[in-house]
């Protein structure tokens, strides 16, 4: 089964379809699906998603109510978040992610906030977060259980 091709699905917006042109028509950007959204890469960094309920099988909470417009994420750097929230159009991300804000896709004026901010995340890309290892407690037994025959760590005796 061949999978859909993203870049050029419909996607019942116009504003949407404006969008998804624009950034699709910048040098090395690609669009893949993601949780129901549709994200933009360029290489192999996030520049955000357009957001829409249409393009979901199941409706996570996260996608807004039926009727409400559809919008776009970007995740931008610290400082350009800051800037970019000063702005009338965006507000911080829904999800609540530090870096990510949100812009409403309701008009003309909307689109031209968004597109802003992703050409901002497409020039000054946030650095990838290298995320901790998180340290598994040893499942090991203490040489000394294996001697005695007892398992547990409160010394209780193995019985069979």
């Amino acid at each position: 089964m061949r999978k859909a091709d993203w870049s050029t699905r419909p996607l019942e917006d116009e504003l949407g379809e404006v969008l998804r042109a624009e950034l699709l028509s910048w040098p090395g950007v690609q669009a893949r699906p993601m949780m129901g959204a549709l994200a933009f890469f360029r290489g192999k960094h996030m520049l955000g998603c357009y957001v829409n309920r249409a393009l979901s099988k199941k409706k996570p909470q996260w996608l807004g109510r039926l009727g409400e417009p559809t919008y776009a994420w970007m995740r931008l750097r610290p400082a350009d978040a800051e800037r970019a929230l000063k702005r009338k159009a965006v507000r911080p991300s829904r999800l609540g992610f530090t870096g990510w804000v949100e812009v409403e896709l309701s008009s003309r004026a909307h689109l031209e906030e968004a597109v802003r901010w992703f050409g901002c995340a497409y020039e000054h890309p946030p650095r990838n977060v290298k995320r901790k290892k998180k340290k598994r407690p040893s499942t090991a037994l203490p040489s000394t259980a294996l001697r005695t025959g007892r398992t547990s760590r409160t010394g209780g005796a193995r019985r069979r």
